[in-house]
């Protein structure tokens, strides 16, 4: 197998990929119209055939999600094989994924026993996995000031690394004030259970999964996906924007490991952790009155404060970093805000798909059960906390 892998090479290996990704695209949007047809036609059903059905559709996502993943990350590692990419770099994301793994796993099992030490062992792994991601973004290298377009060639042929600028910093520390008050506001005190957490896995899963369904790649980063950010803006909405913002966080490490582009250590937090915690503030709209309850208002409200942001975030980094890429014609604040509106085709997609599956009474049962139990959670937490 590993001969005939060779004997494709890079280009080879990447048109692969691009066939791969293609298909899955096409796979995927059938096999979402199917479960949404599905849905509708077991809408009148009883409870407990419903629930069997919940349970099928939830294996059959994960499954395609599982398998995605697979298939196209055997694509990547054996392109990065062929390239002679093989690293420190590439085992550091390794040991990065595991020490994610084993957190997960070892928390879970004791929530499970009901073992009360698990807060401090996740708490432990959290600053583990922190001080990990640091020291990992330290020791991968800048890449050169350029970037390659869709024939593979080499565009800008200059070396560029990003010194500091305070004001990056400034519009950065701003935009976490923002997203850190929001949370704080959008949700009451909670704690993670095995739910929440077992919730979290799978929509940072299957948001991953669909990071690789794209419809198309833009030359300097960035792309429009198959509503890969539903699954976390669905998350915040049923969990609330304390834990969506921890989701989104540790998918934009995910997206880090998946493509990392590293020009200044300012530039990654705001491309990839801080710009995907913003998208756990899909679920604030829940707290406005004004929309009366109205699950369609408020998760089209609450994703679009969510991705806007997400936009926000890519602007400021494409204005302080990738300015000198800039179009003629164009401004460096002109080109940052015209080139990151793939995100506002982003968030139209993740409104599409996601209100036609709202419309499914299944889908919509399964996220107000959702929430009441999490409300219950909730409010046993602030009575055994007076």
């Amino acid at each position: 197998m590993w001969e005939t892998i060779k004997e494709l090479g890079k280009p080879g290996l990447k048109k692969a990929y691009g066939v791969l990704s293609e298909f899955a695209l096409y796979v995927t949007i059938a096999l979402v119209a199917a479960l949404v047809i599905y849905a509708i036609v077991i809408r009148n059903r009883d409870e407990e055939y419903l629930v069997r059905a919940r349970k099928l559709i939830l294996g059959i996502v994960i499954g395609y999600s599982a398998a995605v993943i697979s298939m196209i990350g055997f694509l990547m590692l054996s392109k990065e094989i062929v390239d002679g990419a093989i690293d420190m770099r590439f085992w550091l994301i390794v040991g990065l994924i595991a020490l994610a793994v084993v957190a997960l796993t070892v928390t879970l099992v004791l929530m499970k026993k009901q073992i009360k030490a698990y807060k401090w062992v996740a708490l432990a792994f959290v600053i583990a996995f922190v001080i990990y991601a640091v020291v990992m973004v330290c020791v991968i290298p800048p890449v050169d000031g350029g970037y390659e377009d869709e024939n593979g060639e080499w565009i800008v042929d200059k070396t560029q690394y990003v010194p500091l600028n305070w004001s990056m910093y400034l519009f950065a520390a701003i935009l976490v004030a923002v997203i850190a008050v929001s949370a704080f506001l959008g949700s009451k005190a909670s704690e993670y259970d095995s739910r929440a957490l077992t919730y979290g896995a799978v929509c940072v899963a299957l948001s991953y999964a669909l990071s690789y369904i794209k419809f198309f790649s833009l030359p300097q980063g960035g792309s429009v996906t198959f509503a890969s950010m539903l699954p976390l803006c669905l998350y915040s909405y049923m969990f609330g924007t304390r834990r969506g913002v921890i989701a989104g966080v540790v998918y934009g490490l995910l997206q880090f490991i998946q493509s990392p582009q590293f020009y200044q250590p300012m530039q990654v937090l705001i491309d990839y952790p801080i710009a995907f915690a913003t998208l756990g503030l899909a679920g604030i709209a829940r707290n406005f009155k004004f929309l009366k309850g109205n699950i369609f208002a408020e998760f089209t409200v609450g994703a679009s404060i969510a991705i806007v942001l997400r936009y926000f975030a890519h602007v400021i980094s494409g204005y302080f970093v990738f300015s000198s890429w800039a179009m003629e014609g164009y401004t460096a604040l002109s080109w940052a805000f015209v080139y990151n509106l793939y995100n506002i085709v982003d968030l139209a997609i993740v409104l599409a798909v996601g209100l036609v599956a709202l419309a499914s009474k299944t889908v919509r049962r399964t996220v107000q059960n959702i929430q009441a139990n999490v409300l219950m959670d909730n409010q046993s937490v602030n009575q055994s906390n007076v």
